[in-house]
């Protein structure tokens, strides 16, 4: 039974949904698909405010259709939209749709987050439709972030630096990263850190990110960032390893913070006792580089334009290529990335993305340097797009952390 006393959590507004559901109409308008037909839990949650077993039909014209199969009725207590009807699996979306009159012809749907197996499902339930894929459109759409989202993640990076201030008193000589990792989770747990971090990209893994010692930064790795880690086994490569804190080495801490489903990414450089004068130069240009990309994050910009002349200006000139942006074969071909519901949105301040900045989008910048025989130098923060330039949400100072 539906609960008669107040959840005890907040929901997505109802006028928050609508706005949603209306952008994604304008810009399917532009083609000739009838609906988008939305399966993954994400952007499930984008459109409905709740995440369950099923799929939501987003047509180009008139309200969605909330089809679940587990559960309808936590579907009903927490999602605004209005018809929410219950199916008993996948293989039923196709008459389901066709008996309420909705045309289902052409269908979105997003391929980057689709299995094999439910599409062969669907073209069973659908027999005679085609099939365009929306993925990239559902991530444009995402990618602005409307007022009550930037209040989530504002919150996001509030909560984030207080777990970045209980660091130092973690930190003693002899830990291992694993040990440290732990402890920071625990802090960010007891702030009401959501537990995972998502990713828009299928099949990528994170509990709080990466906690490296020394040169345990430059190892390599399968991350989609920049940072190096050994992790505990080679099936668990995730956190940190067991390596053991010297003094005077890099402690590089890369994690993203959930709040209410929005996230914040952040890196910090600390280390116990001085650094060597060639991590601290190397982590000051990264932080020349954070500045040169933050202010020019107004709308309009070109993040092509914006890669090519901040690389031209403050990489290339200066000879420090090598190693910038990961170590070897972690070198990442970027300088931030979009954020929100999953650590991965558009945009990307890449030498390939075109399209203009809008306000209200949302990036990390993470400029980071290897250095043989030291580790992983730089800092990562989350702005705001403005017309001022980068508004940082990570809020707190990027200089090393000497304890």
């Amino acid at each position: 039974m539906i609960p008669e006393a107040p959840l005890p959590y907040p929901l997505v507004p109802a006028d928050e949904i609508s706005q949603r559901v209306a952008r994604l109409q304008r810009r399917m308008r532009q083609g000739v698909m009838d609906g988008a037909l939305i399966l993954d839990p994400v952007n499930m949650y984008y459109y409905t405010g709740t995440m369950q077993q099923g799929a939501v039909f987003v047509p180009t014209e008139g309200e969605p259709v909330f089809l679940v199969r587990r559960s309808v009725e936590r579907a009903r207590m927490e999602s605004p939209l209005q018809r929410i009807l219950p199916i008993k699996g996948l293989s039923q979306l196709g008459s389901t749709l066709a008996d309420l009159g909705l045309r289902a012809n052409v269908l979105g749907v997003a391929e980057t987050t689709l299995s094999v197996a439910v599409f062969k499902t669907l073209t069973k339930s659908f027999p005679g439709a085609a099939f365009t894929d929306v993925s990239h459109l559902l991530a444009v759409v995402r990618s602005v972030k409307s007022d009550y989202e930037v209040q989530r993640l504002r919150k996001a990076g509030a909560l984030h630096k207080r777990v970045y201030d209980a660091i130092p008193a973690m930190i003693c000589e002899g830990m291992t990263e694993w040990e440290l990792g732990s402890a920071i989770q625990q802090q960010m747990m007891a702030l009401g850190y959501t537990g995972i971090t998502r990713f828009s990209v299928s099949g990528v893994e994170l509990i709080i990110g990466i906690v490296s010692f020394g040169e345990s930064g430059n190892y390599p790795t399968a991350s989609v960032g920049p940072g190096g880690l050994t992790g505990l086994s080679p099936a668990f490569p995730l956190v940190g390893g067991n390596r053991k804190l010297g003094r005077g080495e890099p402690i590089f801490i890369d994690t993203g913070f959930g709040y209410e489903g929005y996230f914040t990414d952040k890196t910090r450089i600390f280390s116990l006792g001085p650094l060597p004068a060639p991590a601290l130069d190397a982590h000051q240009a990264c932080l020349e580089i954070q500045e040169a990309v933050r202010c020019r994050l107004k709308p309009g910009a070109v993040p092509s334009q914006i890669y090519t002349e901040v690389c031209g200006h403050f990489v290339h000139s200066r000879g420090f290529e090598q190693h910038f942006m990961g170590f070897g074969s972690n070198h990442v071909p970027f300088l931030g990335h979009g954020i929100g519901l999953a650590i991965d949105e558009l945009p990307v301040i890449a030498g390939k993305m075109h399209t203009p900045l809008e306000a209200g989008m949302v990036i990390a910048l993470e400029p980071k340097k290897g250095l043989e025989g030291i580790g992983l130098v730089g800092v990562e923060n989350t702005f705001l797009v403005t017309e001022a330039g980068g508004e940082k949400l990570t809020v707190g100072s990027d200089e090393a952390i000497i304890v």
